[in-house]
């Protein structure tokens, strides 16, 4: 679908940013789904350093650990890497200041910035959002029970995934429960979990 690759000779790249704490099925069907359907070279799944809205809320992961969680659970797929980029800036993690580094760093590639439909409804209120709308694209992911888009002005794309109702909290609880995530997150992922103790009631 030539019409999809916008400028040929630039690679495009998918973001998808999160917590990560843990990564789970439903982040690989969601980076897998956009890799296909927009036909891009990657998507990098982008691990947070300093989720600052979670942040007062909870206690979360070390960085590291989520980052080598993420690199568990992409091992071996196609298309689909590890982005440490938020933990080399450092600080709490900001859409905007990540792209601009990335630019620097890899300037013949496109970015396009992954969000679930929920999230790109409130994309105006986003860290400098005025440079994101007008400099960035971004990719929204359809989910069930959400009707809402992103506000007037964005440049987005749309990709509809299969639902699948999951989520990093569900998974913590579960595990603190001492129920099996088996199949909702890699065996790889499950094996760091396990030898970590994380989200144990006693750990």
């Amino acid at each position: 679908m030539s019409e999809n690759r916008g400028e040929a000779a630039k690679r495009r790249v998918g973001l998808l940013g999160g917590t990560f704490d843990p990564p789970h099925v439903g982040h690989l069907i969601v980076a897998d789904q956009v890799l296909d359907q927009l036909e891009l070279d990657e998507v990098r799944l982008v691990v947070s350093n300093h989720p600052w809205q979670k942040t007062p809320l909870r206690e979360v992961t070390t960085p590291e650990r989520r980052l080598a969680m993420v690199e568990a659970a992409v091992d071996g797929l196609n298309g689909v890497t590890a982005s440490a980029v938020e933990l080399e800036i450092g600080g709490p993690s900001y859409s905007i200041a990540t792209l601009e580094v990335l630019q620097r760093q890899e300037p013949d590639v496109e970015w396009l910035l992954i969000v679930g439909a929920d999230a790109a409804a409130g994309l105006d209120t986003w860290h400098r959002a005025d440079e994101l709308r007008s400099g960035y694209r971004f990719v929204v992911v359809n989910r069930a029970g959400v009707v809402s888009g992103p506000p007037s002005g964005w440049n987005c794309l749309t990709v509809s995934i299969p639902s699948v109702d999951l989520s990093s909290s569900g998974i913590r609880a579960m595990v603190g429960a001492e129920r099996s995530v088996r199949h909702l997150c890699s065996g790889k992922v499950i094996r760091l979990l396990n030898g970590w103790g994380l989200y144990r009631r006693n750990s």
